[in-house]
């Protein structure tokens, strides 16, 4: 996390691309317009798949947080976001 914080006041973009390297798989980052962190471990592929990946999870996630049914700062359990960001990851990744 120390090197996204690093990265993400160097520059303007949402998505930080690959930020690190783990046992030869690379972690990519993507900040949220709230300074939510998803980070992503994986085996060298397509940046713009990556990208695609993030931004269709941001989306759900914002999805999720405007629901009148989600209290905020809750986690989020929905079994249906989860089988979407499955489904996200298949096509993507």
């Amino acid at each position: 996390l120390d090197m996204v914080e690093d990265i993400q006041w160097s520059t303007n973009q949402m998505y930080l691309k690959t930020v690190d390297k783990f046992n030869e798989r690379f972690i990519s980052a993507y900040l949220t317009a709230g300074n939510i962190k998803l980070l992503l471990l994986h085996d060298a592929k397509s940046e713009d798949a990556i990208k695609n990946f993030f931004t269709e999870c941001y989306e759900l996630y914002i999805k999720t947080l405007l629901s009148p049914f989600y209290e905020p700062n809750s986690i989020i359990s929905s079994a249906s976001f989860d089988n979407k960001i499955r489904i996200s990851a298949k096509r993507y990744l």
